[in-house]
């Protein structure tokens, strides 16, 4: 009889844990966040390459959002060697609920990026492909979870041609100015 209630409790649990997922809205992700993390390099033992520091600022537009963000990567062997790299998107509602389309996103067949963004439960992804002329492809995906209001997980994927070729996790606080 204890492990039905345990079981019920834990069943509970997970459905009001999937509910409150499924209820995050685009504007919970809006304002900005910094954080800092590591980039690795291989799948079954992950070696770290980078430190990461980074600002996202996600904003409301008319029709959709704005993304932008500045990463600092280091090595790790040599902080010296840093990069400092920018980004910007807009994206528009899509046809369906919760997608979003990049308002430069083109044909990744035609060697342009095809860029859409997700809201899938706490998640915010952004997903970007892009076709070479011979076919090789590349797969880059942000993935922003939201862990509670002022705290976000930053996962990054570059897959080329089926294997992953770097990843990075980062943990991002919201900043309160």
């Amino acid at each position: 009889m204890m492990r039905i209630a345990l079981t019920l409790c834990f069943a509970a649990a997970l459905s009001a844990s999937a509910a409150n997922a499924a209820e995050r809205k685009i504007d919970e992700f809006y304002g900005r966040w910094i954080g800092t993390g590591q980039a690795t390099q291989g799948v079954v033992n992950p070696v770290a390459t980078q430190s990461r520091d980074s600002e996202v600022i996600v904003e409301k537009t008319a029709d959709g959002f704005k993304i932008s963000w500045t990463t600092m990567s280091s090595d790790v062997g040599n902080g010296a060697q840093s990069k400092v790299k920018s980004s910007s998107m807009v994206f528009k509602k899509g046809k369906a609920a919760n997608l979003y389309v990049e308002l430069k996103s083109g044909n990744a067949l035609d060697g342009k990026k095809t860029t859409w963004a997700r809201l899938a439960g706490d998640t915010l992804s952004i997903s970007q492909l892009v076709v070479a002329d011979d076919g090789q492809w590349d797969m880059t995906v942000y993935d922003r979870s939201l862990k509670d209001a002022d705290h976000m997980t930053l996962s990054f994927t570059r897959i080329s041609n089926g294997t992953i070729a770097r990843q990075a996790k980062l943990s991002m606080t919201r900043s309160k100015e």
